[in-house]
Parts: C-alpha cells; structure tokens; sequence
C-alpha cells in the first residue's frame, strides 16, 4: 500500500487499484476507464462535502481495486439518524447532480461522463451491503427495529445480498451483457458481503 500523508488526512492507495485501472485500460476504452474514476472521485466528493459541514473529520481516502472510499475519523454509529442518512445519500446526490447538469451538452464525451455519473449513483444505491444503499438499509433497521430484530434481519440481509450478487452475475452472464468491469465489481461485492 502506497500512502500520501496530508495535513489532516491520508490518501491510500492498495495494489489492487493501479491492477484494476491498468487492466480496464488494456482492455477497454481509455476514456470510459478515466470517466469511471472521474465519477467514482465526485462521488466520493459528495460524501466529503457533507461530512465537513456535518463536522466530521475524514481520516482516510483509500483507493483499492473495486472503487474508492472516505473513512471518517471517527464512527459514522456515533451521530444521529439524520447526519448519517445524509452523507450516506451524499454520494449519489453528486453523481446525480452532475449527470443532470452535463447531460444536456452538445459534446458527445460530456454526455457519456453524465451518463457514467448516472450508473455510479444508481449502482451505489442498490441495497447491497457494502455499497451506500446497503448501508442506507441497515440504518433504517437498526432504527426502527428493536435490538434482536434488527440482529436477525442483518444476519438475513446478508445472505440475501450473497444470493442476490450471484444471481446478478449469472443473469449477466447468460444475457452476455456484462463486461469485465461489472464482473469485476460484482465479485469484489460477492466477496465483501460473503465475509462480513
């Protein structure tokens, strides 16, 4: 892991993200590849923005294989409801934001770039445990749902997203829809939400 210290927070960058940017440029468009990582940074923007102005400190920005992710200084469990429902959603409103905005460009590139903004927002609110959509769902439970309850629908939650990566990776698959890329990401969520 290669790291870039700054005043008040680190910028991580693991193995598995230089493999997978480098591999999607040698098999892809050059450009998608970059506009993907463009996106995935706005989004990552999004949640930083929030968490500022919320006062909470980000300790991390670490860049790895399947995306890129903010990691608070302190637990995101210790703030109210609110606070963390609106970074959660922070993400996505930015890819969003910028899909609405650039997709009235002329420039056919600007509107592939909204297009991509588009897919990353919507992706990133699935209800699958890693992503924020996930993460947006087991708030709401563990909210509104006493202790053992809460307990119990997680424990479901996980197998369901299990069950459902795998369904998303074989209706890909058998539709020959799919690229590298989505096979990519869905076995990093596959493996992600099997292990927790």
């Amino acid at each position: 892991m290669f790291e870039l210290r700054f005043k008040s927070f680190t910028a991580a960058f693991d193995f598995s993200f230089f493999a997978s940017v480098s591999l999607l440029m040698l098999i892809g468009n050059n450009r998608y590849a970059l506009f993907g990582l463009a996106s995935c940074l706005w989004h990552e923007m999004g949640h930083f923005i929030v968490m500022r102005i919320c006062g909470i400190p980000v300790k991390r920005l670490v860049f790895y294989g399947a995306g890129i992710k903010l990691i608070p200084d302190k637990q995101l469990d210790f703030t109210g409801f609110r606070v963390q429902l609106s970074v959660l959603l922070a993400g996505s409103a930015a890819n969003f934001l910028a899909a609405a905005l650039l997709s009235f460009s002329e420039n056919y590139a600007v509107r592939i770039f909204a297009a991509v903004n588009s897919v990353i927002g919507a992706f990133n609110l699935l209800p699958l445990g890693y992503l924020d959509g996930g993460k947006i769902l087991t708030l709401f439970i563990r909210s509104f749902c006493g202790f053992s309850l809460s307990c119990r629908l997680e424990r479901y939650l996980k197998w369901l997203n299990v069950i459902l990566i795998i369904v998303i990776l074989i209706v890909f698959a058998v539709l020959g829809k799919g690229n590298f890329t989505l096979y990519l990401t869905l076995c990093c969520l596959l493996v992600s939400a099997a292990a927790c």
